[in-house]
């Protein structure tokens, strides 16, 4: 299972969570970078204004990133917590499983002007404990099971209700040692609750040999209501130094980023699914959908540490003064330090609609189902792995 979520997600940094296709409409930012030190004493005076500058830069090319893939991964997280399979109950079920959404972990570079700042982090993921309750309305309103001869069965019988739901704290230990898994430089804390229910019609009623060899799943159409509440902090105790370029200077930004973030979400989704069973143990399935998503995120970003620059002769722009270019080569192959820091604000609302496949399998032994669920956005993957008892 942790090779899933590996392979899902290489690490829950910035993130769980989220948007897709387009960027928001209405998001804010506010940025505060300061320079000190005999390292920001040797750039010029139009690489110290570009400095005072770089919030805009900053706000498209990373902060808008990192909550767009941080809201698209809650979103498809929590859709996928849902557990539906083939979309098939008899009876009654209930079960519980864990939901892994993210993306590859991506760098961000950061150009603006004569400033490049390298190798900034960027993945959304989301880790999502889920209990699950699913019962065919048939069934419920008293007219026995779904596979009941067609004779004796009810339109009702084409309904199955699926609800989940879950509320969890990252001190937990089972959830941090998850995270320690995914990646041993992540410190996080906050809380997470999500919500949901879904509603699924088979169109095409599923249609069974009677012998368990084969049986058709039918086509079913679902829709419903999720909620993801979102409030987390993180550190990420990585080392490793980012690669910077200031206008005539080349160097390296080392300190540990931290990161607040706040998000509620409400998705409402639409899907279609279809599938097969064989011999009674394996069904495999699959669907298409799309998700209409309401809500804002917000986010706190903080970098601070420290900067070593030094002046690269080709580097040194004709656009200067003679007497700047002549101060600045008499620098050249000088190593000076200082402090960096960049702190950000940015808010944000949720993505409009997100589209995405389904796909997976289901393995029945007895009257326990083992479940493997897979999703995939444009940007955004998710697995849930869950085990359902059916009655």
């Amino acid at each position: 299972m942790l090779k899933i979520y590996r392979k899902v997600s290489s690490g829950i940094l910035y993130g769980i969570i989220l948007m897709v296709l387009v960027y928001s409409p209405g998001r804010e930012l506010t940025a505060q970078v300061t320079c000190t030190g005999a390292a920001c004493d040797i750039l010029p005076e139009n690489i110290r204004f570009q400095l005072n500058q770089v919030d805009t830069a900053i706000q498209a090319q990373y902060t808008d990133k990192v909550l767009s893939t941080m809201t698209e991964a809650a979103v498809l997280g929590n859709i996928n917590s849902a557990m539906m399979g083939p979309g098939i109950v008899n009876r009654f079920q209930i079960g519980g499983g864990v939901t892994l959404a993210g993306q590859k972990k991506q760098d961000v570079d950061i150009v603006s002007q004569d400033l490049v700042f390298r190798g900034l982090p960027n993945v959304g993921a989301s880790v999502a404990p889920n209990i699950n309750i699913a019962f065919n309305l048939g069934w419920l309103m008293g007219d026995g099971p779904s596979d009941t001869v067609s004779e004796y069965s009810s339109f009702l019988h084409r309904f199955n209700v699926y609800l989940h739901g879950f509320q969890y704290n990252f001190a937990q230990s089972d959830v941090q040692d998850i995270i320690k898994r995914q990646d041993d430089k992540i410190n996080l804390s906050g809380d997470i609750a999500n919500y949901g229910f879904m509603i699924r019609f088979h169109v095409v009623p599923n249609y069974s040999d009677g012998i368990g060899i084969f049986e058709f799943s039918g086509i079913s159409i679902g829709t419903g209501v999720h909620y993801q509440r979102q409030n987390f902090s993180l550190l990420y105790n990585d080392p490793t130094s980012q690669a910077v370029t200031l206008g005539p200077s080349i160097g390296t930004w080392g300190g540990f980023p931290t990161l607040n973030y706040k998000s509620s979400v409400t998705s409402i989704p639409l899907d279609v699914r279809t599938g097969f069973r064989m011999f009674y143990v394996l069904t495999l399935f699959v669907g298409v959908g799309t998700s209409l998503n309401f809500g804002n995120s917000s986010l706190e970003f903080q970098k601070q540490g420290p900067l070593s620059l030094r002046v690269e002769d080709a580097l040194i722009s004709s656009n200067l003064t003679p007497a700047q270019q002549a101060a600045l080569a008499n620098l050249t192959g000088t190593t000076e330090t200082g402090t960096l820091s960049i702190g950000l604000r940015g808010k944000g609302n949720a993505p409009n609609n997100l589209s995405y496949v389904v796909g997976g399998f289901e393995l029945n032994v007895g009257f326990v189902k083992l479940l493997f669920e897979a999703m995939a956005s444009k940007n955004i993957q998710s697995a849930n792995v869950g085990v359902k008892i059916a009655f």
